[in-house]
């Protein structure tokens, strides 16, 4: 399962080096969830975060119907939890190991320590937090000027920069309409106008990239309508 808008937000690993990171594991608790296992309860109190050395994990809001409302999908080099530590209000919401995890658990205190210590740790937690702001009000301004069709080539695009620009990536559909919160049908009539303009090849769990530069031509022109 891919959450399109994760491939925009990069890893804390990417603002830190190798020293700030066994920093890190000579303070930090390894913890070990396997698959399935939920890591946080949305409306759970927490001190802590979370450094994802192994797995995936999914953020998302699970309905008491067993609905799930999938938010991101970080892996190996993301962070979670910055909202509950930084704020100091309760979990905001539930976070399932996707497949066997390994994380490191940095304490408040622990934290405390690196940011005292390590300029370069509290450079990558702030870059992190910053660049998800940036993300979400860019959604936000996606999902409020900009119609489905160029928001659906959008998604398609940036899920392929984030496999190395692939032209066949695994996506499905139901992943995609979670993603840009509107109904699968929705979405299956995107996918269809995009292909009959041949610009894609709708598989199962898949779509192939006929035309890259259409796409962006897609994306642009609903820019424009802004």
């Amino acid at each position: 399962m891919l959450n399109p808008i994760d491939y925009s937000i990069s890893k804390f690993t990417a603002f830190t080096d190798d020293s700030t990171l066994t920093q890190i594991r000579s303070v930090a608790e390894a913890v070990y969830f396997k698959k399935g296992e939920l890591i946080e309860i949305r409306g759970k109190p927490a001190d802590h975060i979370f450094l994802i050395d192994q797995g995936l994990v999914q953020l998302g809001i699970n309905g008491i119907d067993g609905s799930q409302f999938n938010l991101a999908r970080l892996g190996p080099g993301h962070t979670f939890g910055e909202p509950s530590y930084f704020l100091n209000c309760n979990v905001i919401y539930d976070a399932t190991a996707e497949s066997d995890v390994l994380l490191q658990k940095l304490s408040r205190a622990n934290i405390d320590h690196l940011m005292t210590s390590s300029l370069s740790f509290s450079k990558a937690l702030m870059a992190v937090s910053c660049m998800r702001i940036q993300t979400m009000l860019s959604y936000i301004g996606d999902t409020l000027g900009m119609p489905l069709l160029a928001r659906v080539a959008k998604q398609i695009l940036s899920v392929s920069e984030g496999v190395d620009n692939a032209d066949i990536i695994n996506l499905r559909q139901v992943d995609l309409a979670h993603s840009l919160g509107v109904s699968r049908v929705s979405i299956g009539k995107a996918l269809k106008e995009l292909s009959a303009q041949e610009l894609i090849i709708i598989g199962y769990g898949k779509l192939e990239i006929l035309s890259r530069g259409g796409l962006i031509e897609t994306v642009q022109r609903g820019g424009r309508e802004l």
